[in-house]
């Protein structure tokens, strides 16, 4: 059996794993706000901007593997754009409507990257990569929502 390493390396891993950082920033800053050094209004805008960022970061992915004659259709170029203007419409939203936009544009994200890598349209460890990170980012977002309605 060929199996393929759950992440391409251990670069990978360690990348992916350090954009999760800012996430979980926000969560321990969140139920922990003594413990922060930044305006928590500052902050909690530069966690749902951080948040856009990555979530239109992950629409260029996806052009990037289109453009390269992978997996999609020129539907593709449109869908992945939807991300970019989630993101951007966050921005001018409630931080907590921003963090479940964010988590739901995330989830979605996920399936599809998963979906493709089921299919055999993206390498099956990207698929693996972007399941585990869906997890943790949507997980930590639900929970920095709910911290927020407890804590502040």
């Amino acid at each position: 059996m060929n199996s393929l390493p759950l992440f391409w390396s251990r670069t990978v891993a360690f990348a992916g794993l350090a954009g999760w950082i800012p996430f979980l920033l926000g969560l321990l800053l969140t139920l922990f706000p003594a413990l922060s050094p930044f305006d928590p209004v500052v902050f909690e805008r530069a966690l749902v901007g951080y948040g856009a960022l990555i979530l239109s970061f992950l629409g260029g992915v996806r052009w990037g593997i289109r453009l390269q004659g992978g997996a999609g259709t020129d539907l593709t170029y449109i869908v992945g754009t939807f991300g970019s203007i989630a993101s951007f419409i966050t921005l001018l939203l409630p931080i907590n409507l921003g963090l479940i936009i964010l988590t739901i544009g995330f989830a979605i994200h996920g399936a599809w990257d998963v979906a493709a890598g089921m299919s055999g349209r993206v390498p099956q460890a990207y698929a693996r990569l972007r399941a585990v990170l869906t997890w943790l980012v949507c997980l930590t977002l639900l929970l920095t929502f709910v911290a927020r309605l407890f804590v502040g």
